[in-house]
């Protein structure tokens, strides 16, 4: 039995979903609600790691997500149906019922969009290396950003944290930092209506391209315009080294960048036999098929650095290879 009301969650895409009959609506940082079917019932054994922290060994509820491309969560309600333990496309989740109150003061943990904080050293008249670290999904570039500012003092920029609204600077410590995204705060301010409409046409955009069609190149400029314009003023702001991982499939993409950049930035670029891309997304997400066919779309779109590509460093990435020896190999070719 499912308590109705909202639950806060913790490890998936998104930090709050409210529970009304057999819809679950859930609340994004891009303003927008998007509501999942949910199913109770006998889905099968569950996930070992599922079993071990609840002690039911197998699903008991589904989460129907509409597409494109749809996709399916499942999961274990327990503690009289407080708590859920979700296989989720980014790993385990956890919701958690909560108060009418302790929904509302989720509301309100959030941070200023034109100053996030975050564990940096503030030395506006300092600026360093600038990276701009990019490649497929799972070959670690959020990984190695974080690498480079725990073990170098760069200032980590999470490109994704810009496209759901949230605070960039993700903690140095924490075991994944591409799962860990989930759990930055929201941001708040002016310019983040503007942030929020662009984001959302540059989404479907996005999902037209995976989908065969041509990208709308306006559509490609006014969202990378206005990405960079935050990058250039936090790094004005902050100072230091910097690492930006985030995704620039092709030369066109990252010419873009440039143009907003200047010829200051450095793309590495990481690259991989595709196969062992796959290998690396279903160990990643707990082998969610919808969520890894998804990412090897993407996958398929990126392209490696040109010859002819000023400042665009390839740097291959083999499955011998551990994290510290990607950051390594980053720290020779950069010098």
């Amino acid at each position: 039995m499912l308590v109705e009301g909202s639950y806060r969650v913790v490890g998936n895409g998104y930090q709050k979903i409210k529970f009304e009959n057999s819809t679950g609506l859930i609340h994004g940082n891009n303003g927008k609600s998007h509501s999942v079917k949910l199913s109770l019932g006998n889905f099968g054994p569950a996930d070992p790691a599922i079993v071990e922290s609840t002690g039911r060994s197998t699903y008991n509820i589904q989460f129907l997500y509409s597409g494109p491309p749809d996709m399916k969560e499942l999961g274990v309600v327990s503690q009289d149906g407080l708590k859920i333990t979700l296989k989720g496309s980014m790993g385990i989740a956890t919701l958690d019922w909560m108060t009418e109150e302790e929904a509302a003061a989720l509301v309100e943990e959030v941070d200023p969009i034109e100053a996030p904080p975050g564990p940096y050293k503030i030395q506006p008249n300092n600026l360093g290396k600038f990276l701009w670290i990019t490649g497929s999904p799972g070959l670690g570039k959020s990984t190695s950003a974080q690498l480079l500012s725990k073990l170098h003092g760069y200032v980590y920029y999470e490109g994704d944290c810009f496209s759901s609204c949230k605070n960039p600077y993700i903690p140095v410590d924490v075991a994944d930092p591409s799962l860990a995204q989930a759990n930055q705060n929201s941001l708040v301010g002016e310019g983040l209506e503007k942030r929020r409409d662009v984001i959302q046409r540059s989404g479907k955009g996005f999902q037209q391209m995976l989908a065969g069609e041509k990208l709308d190149q306006e559509l490609l400029h006014e969202f990378s315009g206005i990405m960079c314009e935050d990058i250039s003023r936090e790094r004005q702001r902050i100072g230091g080294d910097w690492a930006i991982a985030s995704l620039a499939m092709n030369k066109e993409f990252r010419d873009i960048i440039r143009s907003f950049l200047g010829p200051d930035l450095v793309f590495i670029v990481l690259n991989m036999e595709r196969e062992e891309v796959r290998e690396r997304l279903m160990n990643r997400h707990r082998d969610h098929e919808g969520m890894v066919d998804m990412l090897m779309k993407i996958t398929k779109l990126c392209e490696a650095a040109t010859e002819d590509e000023d400042q665009a460093i390839n740097v291959l990435v083999t499955k011998d290879m551990s994290q510290e020896d990607v950051v390594n190999k980053i720290m020779e070719v950069v010098g």
